[in-house]
């Protein structure tokens, strides 16, 4: 493809784009961008933020978040997961989130697929907004969590996109908040987990070792890049049996040769409180944003990042 086209892959033509920003809370939006090219689903969308004075050749990381919801529910941009995108940019990056196909309308992995499609779209497109592609920064809350370490953990998904280049050459880092990683767990918690695993994995205790993270990372073996990503797990005081999933990843991934591993608990909030917060502009009232920001700063070459407290009124 002629890289000189200034038609975005998979959207509108950019100009279309940049007609239709908005100007909220210190940052242009773009709203509901296709990631497929062909045929998407009205859910195959993402929203990007950037900030309102981005400087030229800027190069700025790139945080993308991926949100719950079950694997059945939720959405970019309501509920819990309201301004996440916008609350990036006041952080200091630009803002990227992501909505994927739900079931019962899909069935695992097509929700993987679909977020492996929309980070081969951002490398492809996120410098025409500012944004470095090989500064790529994955984040993800419960479910999305899941979806975002199962992407890193078998790098089939974005071959199956289109992505040539090693996940680990532009995917700096990952960020799990709350995170699903044991499915066989969530299905024998409690009779809740019965209802959220099936339709999503299906009702076979086969379909749900194999979409656990650990079982990925274990047929894939020492090429799957979760082996070596620098990951950030932080999980709520009150947060169902998660805890048990972050600290049993952290063991996988430690015996598989990852030494690039943090871990956090923030004991002031629940489950669903840790990525409500996220978008408080009040960093002493945000430890998951003062997290990520410290995670990033360690992993995406700061000397190389352009100070965004010099880009704003």
């Amino acid at each position: 493809m002629d890289e000189d086209k200034t038609k975005l892959e998979g959207t509108v033509d950019i100009l279309a784009m940049l007609r239709r920003t908005l100007s909220v809370l210190g940052a242009y939006s773009w709203k509901d961008v296709a990631y497929v090219a062909e045929s998407p689903h009205a859910l195959q969308a993402l929203d990007i933020a950037i900030p309102r004075r981005i400087p030229p050749r800027s190069n700025l990381p790139t945080c993308v978040f991926v949100h719950g919801g079950s694997w059945q529910r939720g959405d970019k941009n309501g509920g819990l997961n309201q301004d996440i995108d916008e609350a990036f940019v006041g952080a200091g990056y630009l803002g990227v989130s992501v909505n994927y196909r739900l079931s019962p309308e899909v069935q695992h992995p097509e929700h993987v697929k679909d977020v492996a499609a929309a980070v081969t779209w951002l490398y492809r497109n996120i410098a025409k907004f500012g944004g470095d592609p090989n500064k790529l920064v994955l984040v993800g809350h419960s479910a999305g969590a899941h979806l975002v370490m199962q992407i890193l953990a078998d790098p089939q998904y974005l071959t199956a996109a289109g992505m040539e280049q090693p996940i680990d050459t532009f995917v700096k880092g990952a960020v799990g908040i709350s995170g699903v990683y044991n499915i066989v767990r969530l299905a024998n918690t409690s009779f809740y987990g019965t209802l959220v695993t099936n339709p999503p994995f299906g009702e076979r205790a086969e379909q749900w070792r194999e979409a656990s993270i650990g079982m990925t990372v274990t047929r894939v073996g020492t090429t799957s890049p979760l082996t070596k990503m620098p990951l950030l797990l932080v999980n709520a005081h009150e947060d169902f049996h998660f805890n048990e999933d972050a600290q049993e990843l952290e063991r996988w991934l430690t015996a598989a040769g990852n030494n690039s591993i943090q871990r956090h608990v923030i004991p002031t909030c629940n489950h669903f409180t840790i990525v409500e917060q996220l978008a408080n502009d009040d960093l002493d009232s945000n430890p998951t944003m003062q997290l990520i920001k410290s995670f990033v700063a360690e992993i995406a070459d700061p000397d190389e990042i352009s100070p965004l407290k010099n880009t704003f009124n």
